[in-house]
């Protein structure tokens, strides 16, 4: 008997061999107003491909080449400071997205491959011209070193954009004096996440050394940089960190030359939006957006329901916001502030009663990984939430937000939203993107954060186009098993089929869950996407290899895209999946299962098994896999339940991998949804039942 594990099928994009992938893009910055070569690199990047973009440019193709595929692009005069997704597209589907960024310096390559290399202070690169963007790239333990001159009582800023723009580098900046001595490093400045900043006024006439360095020397596939260096003002934080979809909003800006602001009109739909410090050559701040009333901590008391903006202007400051209450409401507490980029809060969230009893806090404790693995890479929660229930004689209660360390100052803000709502989950969806081949299967991967919600839900995509057809989405209930341990569930599969005639979708895809609540309304919820998504690896370039922490990929949700569809090639083969037979037994039920291939080249080498997957099914296993015959494109599988499975429908997902033509290529069998019953785990009789 051959025993398989059940397979954790990633969330990441099906892998069909002709679909185009970008690697790299060059240059991966201009200066507004510029025309220049934008040329990418990667696979199946074909002649006739289309480059889709928003950046505000007259995009030409040109003649490809043997270093890759150019375009001629003209950028406007008036191109806003920023990051723009670039994407091709071609009759063999969608590539994945890389950034590409316009600013206001005149912009140059860093002399990598000239002798001597830069990676010393006696063989730095000399700056000829400022202000100037520079762009590098850092490979390993690489250390790129600039030589600037500056006289006396002369200031510049040193700033590298790294990670805002799509580089997995965590960038770190050392200034040093002629004799080698270190003025000053940064490594996360103020506002701008990851990257670096340095401010510096020169003491004296002289020659200066900048060094740029990835923090871990950690090796990266996206490991470029641009260093910008001039005199210039940036800001170090905004306020407040959004605002309420079509409203007009004043944004403060502080920064080392004094307080500044923007009236910016927000956006009527999307999740984020973008704002700039007026004059400044900086990248904006995202900023949220929401359908809510929105405050700030100026009017002192909080409206249900609505979005209060706040921050923690002094170390040790604790916001304290009163708020009447009715003995039995349902308050569901949300603060956004370090996820959104521009906050350094880490946030503490108590609630406490008119004698300043403590009845709930949310943020302090770090979750159990077997709560939080699925969604979370890395050492702790998000921002935190906290459903509360008014106890009983409780008509007012003091909602707080501090520091988890006290600290506070202007980049510590956050959004606080409430509301009456006992339960809650918000959803996402992977890949970033989809290709599905004609007449072909690809799979969706959807993560529910629960919020005060453990019931079972189920994602779909509506208003799919003929001969379009999504299937699955089931995300089963959490339960405690009898001895006490909850049986996690947050994460659903679907999978979409398309027929060899179907046509395009109008938009992009988008997925949305629903779920029956205690009070028998319906939760409706819309997946949220990640635009862009940036592998980052872990460990170090280091020969001791000391760092292993899992890294949390780039993401862009800034892009407020949805999930992007496009069609490709026909697969080089299907694959199909159907029940055969449940048998009851003593401890739970086995489930036969039967697996087909189907190809019209015979030649191509079929595999012996296939992976499976029940996402949310707890103490599976899948057994006695089996090909029908020697040579047939045929087997059969068995699922096993145990008592420990709870009651709920699930999806059973199976795909397999190819190798055609030296390529791998995944082919992906429909969803096929099944049930486990108390009535099928508490029957004791060995019968075997016919089809389920």
């Amino acid at each position: 008997m051959t025993k398989v594990l059940l397979g954790f099928l990633l969330a990441a994009q099906a892998v069909w061999a002709a679909a185009p992938a970008l690697v790299e893009l060059q240059p991966r910055g201009a200066q507004q107003g510029k025309t220049f070569t934008l040329t990418l690199t990667g696979r199946e990047l074909l002649e006739g491909s289309k480059l889709i973009t928003t950046l505000p440019a007259i995009v030409t193709p040109l003649t490809p080449t043997m270093k890759g595929f150019p375009f001629l692009v003209e950028l406007r005069a008036d191109a806003p400071v920023g990051t723009y997704p670039v994407r091709i597209q071609n009759a063999s589907g969608l590539s994945n997205i890389l950034l590409f960024t316009v600013g206001t310096f005149p912009e140059v390559a860093e002399q990598e491959s000239a002798e001597p290399a830069n990676n010393t202070i006696q063989t730095a690169e000399p700056v000829k011209v400022m202000p100037v963007t520079i762009n590098g790239k850092l490979n390993g333990a690489d250390r790129d070193f600039f030589r600037v001159t500056a006289k006396a009582g002369e200031r510049r800023v040193f700033e590298v954009e790294a990670r805002r723009c799509g580089s997995a580098i965590d960038p770190a900046l050392e200034l040093y004096d002629e004799k080698g001595n270190l003025l000053t490093r940064n490594e996360d400045a103020p506002g701008i996440g990851v990257d670096s900043r340095i401010d510096y006024t020169f003491a004296r006439d002289g020659n200066y050394y900048i060094e740029v360095h990835d923090a871990r020397f950690s090796k990266q596939e996206q490991n470029f940089y641009r260093l910008k260096i001039g005199t210039y003002n940036y800001p170090e934080s905004v306020f407040p960190l959004g605002g309420r979809h079509g409203e007009t909003v004043t944004f403060g800006f502080t920064s080392k030359a004094g307080a500044s602001k923007a009236v910016v009109k927000l956006p009527d739909t999307g999740n984020f939006a973008t704002v700039a410090m007026p004059g400044s050559p900086t990248l904006p701040f995202t900023v949220a957006l929401s359908d809510a009333a929105e405050q700030t901590e100026s009017a002192g008391t909080l409206a249900v329901p609505g979005v209060m903006n706040g921050r923690i202007a002094r170390p040790g400051e604790v916001d304290r916001y009163p708020l009447k209450v009715t003995p039995g409401d349902a308050l569901l507490f949300e603060l956004q502030s370090r996820e959104l980029g521009t906050s350094r809060l880490d946030a503490l969230l108590t609630v406490y009663d008119a004698q300043g009893k403590k009845l709930a806090s949310a943020g302090d404790p770090i979750p159990s990984t077997d709560v939080t693995s699925a969604l979370i890479v890395g050492r702790t929660q998000g921002d935190p939430f906290l459903n509360f229930k008014v106890p009983a004689e409780t008509n007012e209660i003091t909602v707080a937000i501090e520091d988890l360390a006290g600290r506070g100052g202007n980049d510590f803000g956050y959004r606080l939203s409430v509301r009456k709502q006992a339960e809650e989950f918000l959803l996402s969806a992977s890949p970033a993107y989809l290709n599905v081949p004609r007449g072909g299967t690809a799979l969706i991967s959807v993560a529910a954060d629960r919020r005060g919600y453990d019931g079972p839900i189920r994602a779909s995509i509506p208003g799919l186009p003929k001969g379009w057809t999504a299937e699955g989405g089931y995300i089963a209930a959490e339960t405690m098993d009898a001895s006490g341990a909850r049986a996690v569930s947050r994460r659903g599969t679907l999978t979409v089929t398309v027929a060899p005639d179907a046509e395009m979708p109008a938009a992009d895809l988008i997925v949305i869950a629903e779920a029956k609540l205690a009070d028998g309304s319906i939760l409706r919820r819309q997946a949220s996407g990640a635009g862009a998504v940036i592998d980052v690896a872990a460990g170090t370039g280091l020969p001791d290899g000391a760092s292993t922490d899992r890294q949390k990929p780039f993401t862009a949700p800034w892009l407020n895209i949805a999930m992007p569809v496009a069609m490709g090639k026909e697969p080089s083969a299907t694959l199909a999946l159907k029940p055969l037979r449940r048998i009851r037994m003593d401890e739970g039920d086995a489930f036969d299962f039967e697996w087909s291939f189907s190809t019209k080249d015979k030649t191509i080498a079929l595999p012996a098994t296939v992976s499976v997957d029940a996402p949310g099914a707890r103490d599976l296993r899948i057994i006695d896999m089996k090909v029908a015959e020697k040579g047939a494109p045929t087997g059969t599988f068995r699922v096993t339940t145990t008592r420990s499975t709870a009651p709920a429908t699930y999806d059973l997902v199976i795909t397999a991998n190819l190798t055609v033509d030296g390529q791998r290529e995944t082919v992906v069998a429909r969803a096929i949804p099944w049930e486990v019953t108390e009535e099928t785990k508490s029957d004791a009789s060995n019968k075997t039942s016919g089809s389920n």
